[in-house]
């Protein structure tokens, strides 16, 4: 089977490579908080260390933990979860990977709007499905309609990924746009895997979750979500999956026969992170990642044929660069796709992107501005340099 290797995580390897060279790189790849984990996070880490729980635990999740993630998705929601309707994963990658393994069969369709998180396509490609990729523009705002849907959706559509916040846009999704959707939804019987990664950092007023629009498509809804972004954990490795039973066992079946379960120690600290109050320290990160984006959005687009939309959650920053291509810039190249200038901004003024073509939208590219706001400026300063005109 033909998979593709993740272009953000080439990026990333690529830039580490150079700076062990001596290179001075800024590196707009990564998609993970610059923020240390919490104290008390890192407490209770350290405390199950120290009382030796560090053996294996149930498949899926502790029953401590999986009740706080009950209890919480119950809140969240707006409708009940049990224990039983909830595995716990290594990060929300592995959520995923076990949602469409599980659901997805040779011969099902997936729906996945672009840009989308470059995983999606390979995992759908995984479980043999064909993904149906929806595109959108900055015209859209990077959003699907259900007019959109409809012209998607045939006989074999199994699943729809939903990803609001969006990674790679940082796109969030209104309550009305939910409801368009939603009105789609009910005329299938498609599995709706909602992606809630980003929740905790939202830049617009209301955050609309899937499950608080459409309460009525909770037994075929599975939500996903974890640690790593809002509580700036992604090595810990913290993800879980909520939803039906049914589906919530299929996939408990192949992760007892694949991972067993996250780290004991993780999940010690992701029961610490989800049964005490840290509003505080996640506003702190959020506020942040809002002052940059203030400040990196009209940066960007003030560089010649750079058109950045404005986006309303994560930390991400996805322009379109259509602009700049096929035109000779300073550094004597000419760029025909965001690929090739991604790898001309790497050579050229050492700054790494993420191309638009590995999201499914060529002509864009991603960056990620989860860094501080001094190496933002100068990165931005370097592309612009890079792309202008010779």
């Amino acid at each position: 089977m033909a998979v593709q290797p993740s272009a953000t995580m080439a990026v990333e390897g690529r830039v580490q490579e150079m700076r062990r060279a001596g290179e001075n790189v800024i590196g707009f790849g990564a998609g993970e908080p610059d923020f240390p984990t919490p104290e008390a996070i890192k407490d209770a880490g350290i405390e199950a260390i120290s009382s030796n729980f560090t053996k294996y635990t149930a498949t899926g999740g502790t029953p401590q933990l999986k009740e706080a993630i009950a209890a919480r998705c119950t809140t969240e929601q707006g409708v009940q979860y049990k224990a039983s309707q909830v595995c716990v994963h290594n990060g929300g990658k592995e959520s995923i990977f076990l949602a469409t393994q599980a659901i997805l069969d040779r011969g099902d369709e997936c729906i996945i709007p672009a840009p989308y998180w470059v995983s999606y396509l390979e995992m759908v490609r995984l479980a043999e499905a064909t993904p149906v990729v929806v595109p959108t523009t900055a015209q859209d705002n990077f959003k699907i309609t259900r007019a959109m849907l409809d012209a998607h959706t045939t006989s074999r559509t199994r699943m729809l990924l939903l990803n609001s916040p969006s990674n790679p846009t940082g796109m969030v999704y209104t309550e009305d746009e939910m409801r368009d959707i939603a009105d789609w939804a009910r005329t299938n019987d498609a599995v709706i895997l909602t992606d809630e990664l980003y929740d905790r950092i939202v830049f617009t007023p209301t955050y609309a979750r899937w499950l608080n629009v459409a309460p009525d498509l909770v037994d075929r809804t599975i939500v996903v979500n974890g640690l790593s972004k809002a509580y700036s954990m992604t090595g810990w490795r913290i993800g879980y999956a909520a939803g039906p039973e049914g589906y919530i066992k299929a996939m408990l079946k192949i992760q007892g026969h694949s991972t067993s379960h996250p780290s004991s120690i993780s999940q010690a600290a992701a029961l610490r992170a989800y049964t005490m109050d840290l509003d505080a320290e996640i506003e702190t990160m959020r506020a942040e990642f809002q002052r940059r984006r203030d400040w990196i959005v009209p940066a960007m687009n003030a560089i010649p044929g750079v058109n950045c939309v404005n986006p309303e959650g994560a930390f991400y920053v996805f322009p379109d660069l259509s602009g700049v291509l096929n035109k000779p810039l300073k550094y004597g190249r000419t760029c025909a796709t965001s690929e090739e200038l991604s790898i001309y901004l790497l050579d050229s003024v050492k700054v790494g992107i993420v191309h638009g073509e590995a999201f499914g939208a060529p002509g864009c590219a991603r960056l990620s501005y989860a860094m501080a706001l001094p190496k933002i400026q100068e990165g931005v300063a370097r592309i612009a340099d890079a792309l202008s005109f010779q």
